[in-house]
């Protein structure tokens, strides 16, 4: 199927409505007026080195090259841009959010190197108050490499691309000395857990990090407060307290929230509004806007997945963050048309693969009533020496989206079975440790394509297992599917199953009667085979209510820049759209 201009008036509003921002710090876009070249230098030499192009951000140097299918440039490009600050900011504090960055980067000012982030999927901020200077130009250098590392995820380039560049957003966040911290892993410094969920009540935990900068202890007041979607107060608590010298400290704020309208996804994606400010000397000095959607779900081995205590059938879709010559720099605008289209299809969850996503993204989930599976980059092939980069990506995912009601589950592995499992095995309990402990209320989940293996080193560690199954397309036939199911919950009928990939991949160029399974290494890939495949297995999908959750492989073509197959070089073409 081909794109085409497409209109759900139901939605057209969220592109305002999504609350995340606070109004007491300054926080400043700074997306205009870069400049970039690409240059292995030094932060030494780099201001010598000519030919520097005007850019805005988002912004990636493999927006066609990878796409191509000819090969594409991975390595190190420098950006720049020039901060204005004013004298009369002394005493505030100066900080830089990247929203993601392909995928190591190197934040310099002034010359003077301000800190490292590895990982291409997730935010990170950096602390610049003692670089800055508050008369004169302050000049900001990125050095970013796009290079495979066997020390970070994802540690190839066959089954999608590690794209280069500044490639989301950035921002100029400007504090007083005591504020919610912005060095927690890129997170917003406060953090939502909701018990005891009915019609009748909820348990709302508040916990905020609060950073103080001064050598002195500061009586405050942390006030909290609740409104309904119309912007009603709901709830109120406001508790003080004195903050000691220096450093990062959690307090937290217990409330009971009485009839309270559930968040029950795409019927009804009913969200609060919870804002927690922060008062000094009578004065709000820092305020953080979170969304706060009151729900309960669970996984039943005959019914599926549950949500606020009934059935509730999740039929998802697959998505990368990619279109046709823009590559993963996506304007908000874009990854809108993105869920769009996902709407549109009937889709009721997505899986975020294989990778963190834009915070936007979660945010359409929310207000959308889209139930989300959020994952981190530890898919195909391993080296052994990723452990430390695999649970630092966890860490950041679970913090920076840990109050997405949308969210149900986060991933852990996809496809790392090969070639034995031993060491993935031990890295996966590892992360399900990591993941229980950042939150103990979300499932966790591990996706093997070895499912014919019950005993292999890589399943059941965690919460819950998934299956990459394919039957139709790499080997057997569509309707094997239903085999498949049935001799999974007579071989273990006490852990639910989820369909996690399944598809079969389109050329709409090429055309046939024939319905016998093409070759998935092959040139020729029929559409209307395509279409004939995901029939076929919708078909056992939905009489199959306890299998909980199914994803197509893919709602959208995507970069593979190795491949070579159905006639378009470095293209997977397993989407439903092209």
């Amino acid at each position: 199927m081909k794109t085409s201009s497409l209109k759900l008036g139901i939605i057209v509003v969220l592109l305002t409505a999504l609350p995340l921002v606070s109004f007491s710090r300054d926080t400043k876009a700074l997306n205009n007026g870069w400049e970039f070249v690409k240059s292995t230098t030094t932060i030494d030499s780099i201001v010598k080195v000519e030919g520097w192009q005007q850019i805005n951000i988002p912004h990636t140097w493999n927006n066609t090259d990878a796409q191509s299918g000819n090969g594409f440039y991975a390595g190190t490009a420098w950006y720049r841009h020039k901060l204005d600050i004013t004298a009369d900011s002394i005493n505030k504090r100066f900080y830089l959010k990247f929203e993601g960055v392909g995928q190591v980067a190197d934040i310099y000012i002034n010359g003077k190197h301000a800190g490292n982030h590895k990982g291409s999927y997730s935010a990170f901020c950096v602390d610049i108050s003692r670089l800055v200077k508050h008369s004169g130009d302050n000049w900001v250098y990125v050095r970013v490499n796009n290079e495979t590392n066997p020390a970070l995820l994802p540690a190839e380039n066959f089954l999608f691309t590690t794209f280069g560049g500044i490639y989301r957003p950035v921002s100029f966040i400007t504090t007083e000395d005591l504020h919610f911290t912005l060095l927690d892993n890129g997170a917003s410094g406060v953090y939502i857990r909701q018990k005891n969920v009915s019609a009748e009540s909820a348990d709302i935990s508040i916990a905020c990090k609060l950073e103080n900068n001064t050598h002195f202890s500061k009586d405050i007041q942390l006030i909290t407060t609740i409104t309904d979607a119309k912007g009603n107060k709901v709830s109120e608590t406001i508790l003080p307290f004195s903050v000691l010298p220096t450093g990062i400290r959690s307090y937290s704020t217990e409330i009971k929230l009485l009839k309270p309208h559930l968040w029950n996804a795409k019927p009804d994606p009913y969200l609060y509004n919870v804002k927690v400010s922060l008062v000094y000397d009578g004065k709000p000095i820092d305020e953080i806007n979170q969304p706060l959607g009151v729900r309960s779900f669970s996984i039943d081995k005959q019914k599926g997945f549950i949500l606020n205590g009934k059935p509730y059938r999740l039929y998802g879709v697959s998505r990368h963050q990619e279109i046709e010559n823009y590559g993963n720099a996506l304007s908000n605008e874009q990854h809108f048309e993105d869920m769009k289209l996902i709407m549109e299809v009937g889709a009721t969850s997505v899986r975020l693969a294989h990778y963190q996503q834009s915070e936007y993204m979660y945010h359409l989930c929310d207000s959308l009533g889209i139930v989300c599976w959020a994952e981190i980059p530890f898919v195909g092939i391993w080296t052994g020496q990723e452990t430390e980069n695999a649970k630092q990506q966890l860490v950041e995912l679970i913090r920076q989206n840990f109050n997405h009601p949308s969210i149900y589950v986060w991933g852990l592995h996809n496809e790392v079975g090969k070639p034995d499992g031993l060491y993935s095995g031990q890295l996966t309990v590892i992360l399900n440790d990591v993941a229980k402990t950042e939150d103990p209320d979300r499932y966790t989940v591990s996706v093997t394509n070895q499912w014919w293996i019950k005993d292999h080193p890589v399943h059941f560690h965690a919460d819950l297992q998934a299956c990459n199954q394919y039957s139709g397309w790499y080997g057997g036939k569509a309707d094997e599917l239903n085999k498949f199911i049935n001799n999974w919950y007579k071989s273990t009928p006490d852990i639910p199953i989820c369909i996690s990939e399944y598809g079969a991949e389109g050329n709409p160029a090429h055309q046939t009667a024939d319905m016998t399974p093409p070759a998935p290494l092959g040139k020729f890939f029929p559409e209307t085979y395509q279409t004939y495949y995901h029939e076929k297995t919708w078909a056992i999908l939905n009489n199959h209510p306890e299998v909980w959750a199914s994803y197509i492989w893919n709602m959208f073509d995507f970069t593979c820049p190795l491949w070579d197959r159905g006639s378009m070089k470095g293209r997977n073409q397993k989407g439903l759209i092209t």
